[in-house]
């Protein structure tokens, strides 16, 4: 993981977009398809912005075999760099930017959904409006917006890795 964007830094939007495409999108994100599809490293590969009242971060799972590890982080690494040094394809924040606003809705297709929803607001400091802006403010991120952002945030050299499991002797 790393150091992340507060929920009230101007930036945080354009960073969740960023987070989507690079480990947050599930098999359409850059993570996936580097390390996963053509690498064949890892069955299940992630990153979240994870917002807290005082801290911030960008949290990241992989699980490969322990005799891949080294080429596995090396992937993780080199995906980081060439995303904080290029950012996203136009095409790239297009579908983010299509997914994150036309799948929105469905996180509020149940009780249970709603009040999941209503829950993050309210630990947030967000306001039920929220609701109301969220997709506008998605769709107002720039192309340049996601590339400062994959810069600031997405540096590898900034990165903590924890490594868990047991190695054979």
């Amino acid at each position: 993981g790393m150091a992340g964007v507060m929920r009230d830094d101007p930036d945080f939007i354009p960073a969740y977009v960023a987070n989507y495409i690079l480990g947050g999108g599930g098999a359409s994100s850059r993570l996936t398809e580097d390390v996963r599809e053509k690498k064949g490293l890892t069955y299940d590969i992630s990153t979240e912005l994870s917002d807290m009242r005082r801290a911030a971060t960008v949290e990241g799972l992989v699980a490969t075999r322990a005799d891949a590890m080294g080429d596995t982080l090396s992937a993780i690494r080199d995906a980081f760099a060439r995303f904080a040094a290029e950012g996203p394809t136009a095409q790239e924040l297009t579908d983010a930017k299509t997914y994150l606003t036309g799948s929105y809705p469905l996180a509020f297709s149940s009780d249970t959904g709603t009040a999941s929803q209503l829950g993050a607001f309210q630990r947030a400091g967000l306001d039920v409006g929220y609701v109301a802006r969220r997709n506008s403010l998605i769709d107002a991120v720039t192309l340049d917006d996601v590339r400062r952002v994959a810069r600031r945030v997405f540096d590898p050299n900034r990165l903590t890795i924890v490594v868990a499991g047991t190695m054979k002797k």
